[in-house]
């Protein structure tokens, strides 16, 4: 009963008007906006309803090292909960998703990833049937995993094949997105694989990611260096540098990495790529760094080596929209429309990466071609205000069915 006022007192404080939308939204952990994308996605979320003039809350289901997270949306006015494990000395306020849902009267909730909806689809559906629910997918993992296990060619022909448990989980996470009253997706494409798979024309939407960095102001011949960014608790990105560092760099010449050093970037580096990326002289593993920007604006260019993946790639959208010229394969582009030799150069073998490494280092006229052309496209199609209308317009229409 005490938390059940509190809720109401939440509720209470953040209404302006009785007309007020509230909505709220869930994630595995608190949005760590500062070390992988899809938490960027959720922090973005939050940051749009509140532009829309809505009321929003947040619950994580772990809530494990995230205090300085729950306390910059709490800065922000949103109220935070943990529906399973507090943190040490944290504020946090642990709670019942039944009862938070039941208390909340949310007039809709997103929920990041299909298996957390998953678990909180029939609590939702059983203490608050009008609640609108939305799955947003950041990938989609059907599409991720088969990918990521039919590509094991020239290997054991069984460790490539799609079994039981893939078959279980893909059914799992299409049997989510069909019980959702819509699903969020970063691009059109998969937006469309899932109104196939659904049988329904308009069940997903898809939401581009947004960025807003703004560029850099340092000329090509100012800037060093080859930058490759990634969140490697992701596997896609663990793959991505060990290829980068065992077969793409000992194809570059040696004098061209003297003097730009490849630097690796992000979340969760571990021993075993910092010993990768040791087989070849001028590697610099850094790691976690508080700001990408200082690293984005002062290398020359940035690299996006994905061998497998789905969605859009946070770290080629971000270098794209601060003016770094990228190299990246066909899985690093998908979903972003983007043309080779126009916006990007892309290379799908380890001898044409390094050898497009080389050119894009060393052809100026390239580099600003590249560079102009990759921010116009990156920035209509990823801007704050082209992001927020689409955004805004999926809500509207999802509240008018209400």
């Amino acid at each position: 009963m005490q938390l059940a006022y509190k809720l109401c007192q939440d509720a209470t404080n953040q209404r302006t008007a009785m007309e007020t939308r509230r909505a709220l939204v869930c994630s595995p952990k608190m949005p760590e906006f500062d070390r992988e994308g899809g938490s960027q996605r959720v922090f973005h979320l939050i940051e749009f309803f509140q532009q829309a003039g809505w009321a929003v809350s947040f619950m994580a289901q772990n809530a494990s090292d995230g205090e300085r997270y729950a306390r910059a949306l709490r800065q922000k006015g949103v109220p935070v909960y943990v529906s399973e494990i507090p943190w040490p000395g944290g504020e946090q306020c642990l709670i019942d998703a039944h009862e938070l849902v039941a208390a909340g009267r949310f007039d809709l909730i997103i929920i990041a990833f299909w298996y957390l909806a998953e678990y909180y689809l029939p609590i939702i559906r059983s203490v608050s049937p009008k609640t609108k629910i939305v799955i947003d997918s950041i990938d989609l993992h059907f599409l991720r995993r088969s990918r990521d296990i039919l590509k094991q060619n020239g290997k054991n022909a069984s460790s490539r094949m799609l079994g039981a448990q893939y078959a279980d989980e893909m059914i799992r996470e299409l049997n989510a997105y069909a019980a959702s009253d819509a699903v969020l997706t970063v691009s059109q494409k998969e937006a469309d694989l899932v109104n196939d798979f659904v049988n329904a024309p308009s069940h997903a939407y898809a939401v581009p990611l947004m960025e807003d960095l703004p560029p850099s102001t340092l000329a090509f011949a100012e800037r060093k260096g080859i930058l490759f960014i990634g969140n490697f608790r992701h596997p896609p990105n663990v793959e991505a540098v060990r290829y980068f560092c065992r077969e793409v760099l000992p194809l570059i010449n040696e004098s061209v990495l003297a003097e730009h050093p490849a630097y690796i970037v992000g979340n969760e580096l571990d021993l075993s790529m910092i010993e990768s990326s040791r087989l070849v002289e001028n590697v610099r593993p850094v790691g976690w760094v508080p700001s990408l920007l200082p690293y984005l604006q002062n290398a020359r260019i940035s690299v996006v080596p994905l061998l497998s993946g789905a969605g859009t790639k946070t770290k080629l959208i971000q270098s794209l929209t601060v003016g770094t010229p990228s190299v990246s394969t066909n899985a690093g582009i998908e979903g972003l429309n983007l043309q080779h030799g126009k916006h990007v150069l892309v290379a799908n073998s380890p001898a044409d990466f390094a050898r497009s490494i080389e050119h894009l280092l060393g052809d100026a006229e390239l580099w600003h071609h590249l560079a102009l052309h990759g921010r116009i496209h990156i920035s209509k199609l990823h801007g704050r205000q082209v992001v927020y209308d689409s955004f805004k317009q999926v809500v509207s229409s999802l509240m008018q069915e209400a």
